[in-house]
């Protein structure tokens, strides 16, 4: 009796580790992708025109699905820094920079439309406490399988 639960309990196993059926890589591409916007702190009641620049670090893979959908996934690295062009100007005051440095990853299953995904990070300045996110914007299009990344302002880190 242990022989045959062993043996289906074996079989159990190994079935489950291998796919039923092979879903088809479709692109694999890596790609350091520049970013340049211009934000206003919307956590804030003062009007500011923070000018950010920098780049994500992507790696993105679209998978064909057996069942015609497909598997998007992607692992990005983000880094921005920006001054608030709006700032007075004072040389024995060097201007506070406003930096963001987060990594971001998904794995998901979609139908094959266009689709926006929202990657929150959190905007650090010295002396600046409130929920100020930069939004990594990046918007798949399932005709050329790329992600186009653009960038937002938000209060808040997307969580409900």
């Amino acid at each position: 009796m242990i022989k045959i639960f062993r043996t289906f309990l074996a079989a159990a196993l190994l079935s489950s580790a291998v796919p039923a059926v092979a879903q088809t890589l479709l692109l694999d591409v890596t790609a350091t992708v520049p970013l340049a916007a211009v934000l206003d702190n919307p956590c804030t009641t003062a009007l500011e025109a923070i000018a950010f620049t920098g780049s994500t670090n992507l790696q993105q893979r679209v998978w064909l699905m057996p069942d015609g959908r497909l598997r998007l996934q992607f692992a990005e690295a983000t880094t921005l820094s920006g001054l608030n062009t709006l700032a007075p100007i004072n040389p024995l005051v060097p201007a506070q920079p406003y930096t963001v440095s987060a990594p971001g990853l998904q794995d998901l299953e979609i139908d094959p439309f266009a689709i926006e995904i929202l990657q929150f990070k959190k905007v650090a300045r010295a002396g600046l406490d409130d929920n100020f996110h930069s939004v990594l914007v990046l918007a798949f299009d399932p005709q050329n399988l790329q992600l186009q990344a653009g960038l937002e302002a938000a209060c808040d880190n997307g969580q409900p």
